[in-house]
């Protein structure tokens, strides 16, 4: 039983580093976006002023070199924000498991003891969980080699690869299963000695 918590501290850990990294993506994402807006906003106020004023054609010289960047990039700058989100929930997942703040959506679990709610989530992630994820990496492993193999971009001009949102599918799902495995682990090892579950479900306000 100690290399089976072992083996479930292990994975925690793991799962804490991608919680952290889901984090970064989230700030990450949040200054792209913020960046982004910023510029389209300042190239086209720009471009009103000095067609209003004339005399004013300066500014825009003055500014030319970010303009230049923001057009030739800004079709990559929401590429790379939709890696960030991407990241975000895919990398969160198994975390956001980890510290059982997933939204669940039941009748019974809330009522019953704490000796039946551990066998419901061994039951549901032996026969519910596993079972999709297994599917699921499956088939987005597949979606992620054609996409790498192929090259995939958008159809818009300096879009960016497709491959690395593919890949965060199944790395994701495969977190997830890692993480069930050692919510397994602990859930047996409660089962075994009676001890409290470190993290209890809390009804989320209404």
């Amino acid at each position: 039983m100690h290399i089976l918590l072992a083996i479930s501290r292990g994975i925690d850990r793991i799962n804490d580093q991608f919680g952290v990294a889901a984090n970064w993506c989230v700030l990450l994402s949040a200054l792209i976006s913020c960046a982004e807006s910023l510029l389209g906003f300042w190239w086209s106020s720009t471009k009103w002023i000095t067609a209003t004023y004339p005399s004013l054609a300066w500014v825009e010289r003055l500014f030319q070199p970010m303009f230049n960047f923001y057009q030739h990039n800004s079709v990559a700058m929401i590429d790379t924000q939709l890696y960030m989100f991407a990241g975000m929930v895919m990398l969160g997942a198994a975390y956001t498991m980890k510290v059982n703040e997933h939204v669940r959506v039941d009748l019974f679990y809330g009522m019953a003891s704490e000796r039946v709610r551990i066998w419901i989530d061994i039951l549901g992630t032996l026969f519910f969980m596993f079972p999709m994820c297994f599917v699921l990496i499956y088939f987005t492993w597949g979606w992620f080699v054609q996409s790498w193999a192929s090259g995939e971009v958008s159809a818009d001009v300096g879009s960016l690869v497709r491959w690395p949102l593919r890949l965060m599918l199944p790395v994701g799902f495969t977190l997830v299963v890692l993480q069930g495995i050692s919510e397994l682990i602990k859930r047996y090892e409660a089962l075994r000695t009676h001890r409290k579950l470190k993290y209890e479900y809390e009804t989320p306000l209404q």
